[in-house]
């Protein structure tokens, strides 16, 4: 259900997008050429639309492909006016680049100069491209939002709605309900709930109060009275009888029916359906990371791992050349950490602690803690002292993005306490990740920094980790359990 609404959402928000390249190209040559603004050479003379043309479907092209791997068409309806923003104009600067690049090249590779493969080639207008980068970011951000807001006003009439019904109010059906309701936006109305356990009338304590609607056997009843069009049933094995019944009634009435696996206590990430010979398997705690993703995410970290060795490298030697002169000791200090399916690994620091600082034994540093050098103090503030582990991202042992990387130790400790802990391990460790961008870093909860881990592993995408790196910049990668 959710799928087909997003499907036709992300089909009517692609053709909006193609419309608003086609319509801010052709305006930027009008404006660019005609409007008496910006000069033209007069030997040159006005460059014919026709040449100008050939450019857009390259461009619409472009766009289209970036906001594919942005996620834009993927993402659910409501978003912030910023993220649009800065997605938009992210997406217009890399099909421009990308256009100007490939233009260049065939300029480059033409027998004349001026033509390929019978094709006029031109040389674009630099101001030609600064007024296009406006002009399509503010039409695509335009339409989208009224796209945004005639679904809106439809829904609130109470048009196109499709009204939801959850069989079983237990943790599993109030915990499918939340997330029907998150997705609202997308045209879903929750009417209610049919459970056994619960007397009519009842509220649900979600989206301001869910009414029960009556026991499960008076689905039939339910869904003439309430114009039911989908029907989620969420309960446990334990209610095998009344799952077949449930069939059985709503099989004569045109419903769509949802069945959720009573795996609910069982899954911690993401779930996959596969075939084993005809026969349906369900991969338990399945990661979205795999595939091109995987590939995107990998060549992502060795071009900005292997960049910034280069930039850092001379301020390495003045970081080195201060810890030794101000502290006895190596430069570099090296500690054994756990990585991806549990395999160790040797991570690299800057050291920030006197020698010896663990001669009792592995211990986790903690605010104003007395082993740390003064020079330490200042690089742990900043997270400086992570920076010689881009080694290990360009390596691949870590990637930029990802859960902290924990001691064997510590790990050890964690797993069994937590049991489901050991899933972090399905990604690579990070030097920064969604945890520490929300303050969850030594000093807080291991249960909260596990939350926001599956969070980040369950909802990957290469629009989360730039979100992630920027946040990490912005927050000048302070680590106030340092302070």
């Amino acid at each position: 259900m959710i799928a087909k609404h997003r499907a036709r959402l992300a089909g009517l928000f692609a053709a909006s997008d193609a419309f608003a390249v086609a319509l801010s190209f052709i305006y930027t040559y009008l404006f660019r050429f005609y409007a008496n603004i910006f000069p033209v050479d007069a030997a040159k003379g006005t460059p014919k639309i026709s040449s100008y043309l050939i450019l857009l479907p390259l461009l619409i092209a472009a766009h289209l492909v970036f906001f594919y791997f942005q996620g834009f068409y993927k993402s659910r309806l409501r978003r912030t006016q910023l993220d649009d923003f800065l997605s938009v104009s992210f997406n217009a600067g890399a099909s421009i680049v990308l256009a100007y690049l490939l233009l260049g090249a065939l300029n480059a590779y033409s027998r004349d100069g001026a033509h390929f493969l019978g094709i006029e080639l031109i040389k674009l207008s630099r101001v030609f491209l600064v007024i296009y980068f406006v002009a399509v970011v503010f039409t695509i951000s335009f339409l989208r939002a009224q796209i945004y807001h005639s679904m809106k006003r439809r829904y609130a009439r109470g048009l196109n709605l499709d009204s939801v019904l959850v069989v079983g109010a237990g943790e599993m059906g109030r915990s499918v309900a939340q997330k029907l309701v998150e997705y609202k936006d997308l045209g879903f109305v929750v009417k209610g709930f049919l459970a056994d356990d619960h007397p009519k009338g009842t509220i649900i304590d979600i989206d301001g109060g869910l009414p029960v609607l009556g026991a499960i056997g008076e689905i039939g009843p339910v869904i003439e009275e309430q114009g039911i069009q989908e029907i989620y049933v969420a309960l446990d094995l334990s209610n095998y009888a009344a799952i077949l019944e449930t069939f059985q009634v709503v099989n004569k009435y045109p419903v769509n029916v949802r069945l959720i696996p009573d795996l609910f206590q069982l899954l911690t990430l993401k779930a996959r359906v596969q075939d084993l010979d005809g026969y349906p398997v369900i991969s338990i705690d399945d990661v979205p990371l795999h595939g091109t993703g995987k590939v995107i995410k990998r060549l992502s970290d060795i071009l900005a791992s292997g960049f910034g060795l280069l930039v850092l490298s001379p301020f390495f030697v003045l970081i080195a050349a201060a810890i030794k002169l101000t502290s006895r000791g190596p430069i570099l200090y090296h500690q054994e950490r756990l990585g991806m399916d549990g395999k160790r690994f040797t991570i690299h620091k800057f050291r920030t602690m006197v020698c010896d600082a663990e001669k009792d034994g592995p211990m986790m540093c903690r605010p104003d803690d007395p082993r740390m050098t003064r020079i330490g103090r200042f690089l742990r503030k900043y997270s400086i002292d992570e920076l010689p582990q881009l080694t290990n991202v360009f390596r691949g042992e870590m990637s930029l993005v990802g859960p902290r990387a924990e001691r064997p130790e510590f790990v050890k400790e964690f797993t069994e306490n937590i049991p489901k802990y050991m899933l972090r391990h399905k990604v690579k460790a990070g030097l920064t990740g969604w945890a520490q961008i929300h303050g969850h870093r030594q000093n807080s909860s291991i249960e909260k920094r596990l939350e926001h881990d599956f969070y980040y592993i369950q909802n990957w995408s290469l629009r989360l980790d730039i979100k992630i790196i920027w946040k990490t910049i912005r927050g000048g990668f302070i680590d106030k359990s340092a302070i």
